[in-house]
């Protein structure tokens, strides 16, 4: 009869150690990506359809629409030139 109880024992302290180590390297290596500059966010002007007077943010099926002329910066720029929020995309 051979003696198995180092064998387990080993199955379960090889996985552990090997937990332990990743635990204490990953934080350190989250933080130097948080060290790194990130881009500064493009703001995406909003598109008017200078015939329907409705406005859509980026990313609306509308927003490349060929009667969509009017360039915003805000939203509230839009709504000064005298035009409405898109039902679809709820700028």
């Amino acid at each position: 009869m051979t003696n198995t109880r180092p064998l387990k024992l080993a199955a379960l302290v090889l996985p552990m150690a090997l937990w332990l180590v990743l635990a204490a390297w990953a934080p350190a290596a989250w933080s130097q990506d948080d060290q790194k500059p990130k881009p500064a966010a493009v703001a995406k002007p909003y598109h008017g359809n200078v015939k329907t007077k409705k406005f859509h943010r980026h990313g609306c099926r509308y927003y490349s629409c060929r009667n969509c002329l009017a360039q915003f910066k805000t939203r509230e720029q839009a709504i000064k030139a005298g035009y409405f929020p898109c039902k679809v995309c709820r700028p």
